[in-house]
């Protein structure tokens, strides 16, 4: 099926919606982000028990402030809230302003047919989510991994390490950084194609 080209009023609509949209969707990951670091501190909190969220805690290096207690559930809700709204954010402002640029070649024209009251139908770009998301993640461990070398906790820091286990090459180091946010920028481009491979396929078949 053949790109469509919007007109002006399209467009203008477009660049409102992407602006909702990455509201609502900085609004949503930074809900996600808090509930589920708010949720896992009570959790932990109502089973009780010797050292209780001995490894959750060790999220007060990055979380200032935070820590496995009432009042550090709420301070955990708080930081989740703020670094999921900006990760969820950018991640959608990323994704869009790539796609504006091709987005004559990612809309299946259904203004043909019979019904012009049926919405044009977008196509995901694989490039424009993998560079995105990947660049996200890798951010994330470049700056946490060099914020715990930074402080001078690198050498007690074995959960960090573990990491290793899943990224090979990966070590609590400056170097050890760079090697893990390539491997996992790597790792996140191949799931986006795969995504957007699926997305674009159900958009097609609902489309004829």
């Amino acid at each position: 099926m053949q790109g469509a080209m919007l007109n002006d009023a399209e467009l203008n609509l477009l660049k409102a919606a992407v602006r909702m949209n990455m509201i609502v969707m900085g609004i949503a990951f930074g809900l996600l982000g808090g509930s589920v670091l708010w949720l896992s501190t009570v959790i932990l909190l109502l089973r009780g028990g010797y050292d209780v969220g001995l490894h959750l805690s060790l999220l007060s290096v990055f979380l200032p402030g935070y820590s496995v207690t009432w009042g550090g559930a709420w301070i955990g809700l708080a930081w989740g809230f703020f670094f999921g709204g900006v990760s969820g954010a950018i991640l959608y402002w990323s994704y869009a302003s790539t796609l504006r640029e091709r987005l004559a070649g990612r809309l299946l024209d259904v203004r043909d047919g019979t019904n012009e009251l049926t919405p044009p139908t977008f196509l995901m770009s694989g490039n424009a989510l993998g560079i995105a998301l990947g660049a996200l993640l890798a951010l994330q461990l470049l700056l946490s991994t060099n914020w715990l070398v930074v402080r001078g906790t690198a050498a007690n820091s074995p959960n960090a390490a573990l990491l290793g286990q899943y990224l090979p090459g990966y070590t609590v180091s400056f170097a050890g950084s760079l090697i893990g946010a390539a491997e996992l920028f790597a790792v996140a481009f191949v799931l986006s194609h795969v995504l957007a491979a699926i997305y674009n396929f159900v958009a097609r078949e609902r489309t004829r």
